[in-house]
């Protein structure tokens, strides 16, 4: 069963399977000298298991190869000052690496910081422009009192860009307010006054202008408007406010000056918050629907749109006229119950104010005053240049119409009419058109319709003498 020559067992195999890996291990340490059998009885004796023992041996093992590892290494080293060297290169190079790993990690963590504040700002977007960014928090709002007016629930950012139809870096870009700038989200040009000077017209480019009219259509058109406005609503015209003060023995007009611009920013954002909006979307939807007069700069051959004053509603945009009303709605309930209580009759037409009496002794100087007072009251001012106290015979004009009886159109007006027509008639609308720099054709027909609304049997009159006119309304 043994080797004579010291070496392993050759049938070693078979030994295993019949007394066991650990009790064949023992017996061969035994047979080649490495354990005394003294020692194993004495072992014995003191009770150690053998599985402890074996497992004893295998620690002194690994110990007896850590140590030559060791032994190699200090060979390798020679000297002192090249251990130490040595240690000190490699400590330096895990210090490198440990600050490289940190590096790393800080990297990474710093990136997921950027990430998820682009995500928080894209979501609840901090900053949207210097002077517009203080209440910008998407948080509180009365959804009972939207649900009651049935306006669209938006709480977040992200909620008012969907409804838009518009990715929300792409609202931020179109609703950030800037001092100045080379993108212009408006096209501005200016119109002639009716009686002198002329008159800015921001008319909104085609993204902004579809913003505005989701707005218009589901939040603003959705609310009522006093009736004493008798501007920018369905289905009423000049005509129906001065049908209002026909026949008056005295009538008032009161301007209001710069209507527009004196509803500005931060009145806007909070009529929208009086809805039930939160200051966050009610700024955003603010922005979508003012806007700041700027002036062309040019600098280095690079055009800039410098702001110049604060922003407000914007003379063009489809939501101004019904915003307009709306704002204004405290300011015609407050001068509506003045005049019922002192005896007049008051309409509003944007910035027009209109009071009729029928009653000969009533003291317009008092009325004046006291309609002063309240507009001062509601933000807006009176330009008292234009205040026209007008009583019977005297003419009596309200929104360009003569109201002394019934409502027709003033002389002047009908000779610039009939000159206008006689002038196409005679040197040809294209000449005409070239002169104005606008279409003849086009001009007349909004000449004829204002006609037709006023005095049909006018309009006739003038379609007889200049059948060329293609008068589309007749056919109504």
């Amino acid at each position: 069963m043994k080797d004579d020559k010291g070496g392993l067992n050759k049938d070693w195999k078979k030994r295993i399977e019949e007394i066991g890996a650990e009790a064949f291990e023992i017996e061969e340490m035994l047979r080649l000298g490495f354990l005394k059998k003294e020692k194993l009885d004495k072992i014995n004796k003191k009770g150690v298991e053998l599985n402890n023992f074996t497992k004893a041996l295998e620690q002194y093992s690994n110990i007896q190869k850590h140590l030559s590892g060791i032994d190699n290494k200090i060979e390798k080293i020679g000297t002192l000052q090249e251990a130490l060297n040595t240690i000190r290169s490699q400590r330096i190079k895990r210090v490198k690496q440990k600050n490289a790993e940190q590096k790393i990690q800080k990297e990474t963590q710093r990136k997921q910081r950027v990430q998820k504040n682009r995500e928080l700002r894209v979501s609840f977007p901090t900053f949207l422009g210097r002077d517009v960014s203080n209440r910008l928090s998407f948080s509180g709002g009365d959804e009972v009192k939207l649900n009651k007016q049935k306006l669209p629930i938006l709480r977040t950012f992200i909620e008012l860009s969907s409804a838009l139809e518009l990715q929300p870096l792409n609202l931020q870009w179109l609703v950030y307010d800037r001092g100045a700038t080379t993108v212009d989200h408006y096209t501005r040009f200016e119109i002639a006054k009716r009686l002198g000077g002329t008159r800015l017209i921001s008319s909104p480019k085609p993204v902004l202008r579809k913003t505005q009219r989701w707005i218009l259509e589901f939040v603003l058109r959705n609310l009522p408007v006093h009736q004493a406005a008798m501007a920018f609503r369905q289905n009423l015209s000049i005509l129906d406010n001065a049908k209002l003060h026909s026949n008056s023995k005295i009538v008032i007009r009161i301007d209001l000056k710069d209507f527009f611009p004196s509803i500005t920013f931060p009145r806007v954002r909070g009529f929208f918050e009086s809805l039930g909006y939160n200051p966050g979307i009610s700024t955003v939807m603010s922005l979508l629907c003012t806007d700041s007069p700027k002036v062309l700069l040019k600098v280095q051959d690079e055009i800039n749109f410098v702001s110049t004053g604060p922003r407000s509603l914007p003379q063009g945009a489809c939501t101004s006229p019904d915003l307009a009303n709306l704002i204004a709605n405290k300011l015609d309930r407050r001068l509506q119950n003045y005049a019922a209580k002192v005896g007049w009759v008051f309409s509003r037409y944007a910035d027009d104010l209109v009071f009729s009496t029928n009653k000969v002794d009533m003291p317009a100087h008092r009325l004046v005053r006291a309609v002063s007072m309240i507009v001062a009251a509601e933000g807006f001012q009176v330009n008292k240049k234009k205040t026209r106290v007008m009583r019977q015979p005297h003419r009596q004009m309200v929104t360009g119409l003569v109201v002394n009886k019934d409502v027709r159109i003033s002389r002047r007006d009908i000779r610039r009419f009939r000159a206008f027509f006689h002038r196409c008639s005679t040197q040809g609308l294209d000449e005409v058109s070239k002169e104005l720099e606008k279409d003849a054709m086009t001009v007349a027909r909004g000449y004829m319709a204002y006609v037709h609304m006023i005095s049909p049997a006018t309009a006739q009159k003038f379609y007889r003498q200049h059948p060329w006119i293609k008068a589309q309304y007749l056919t109504n």
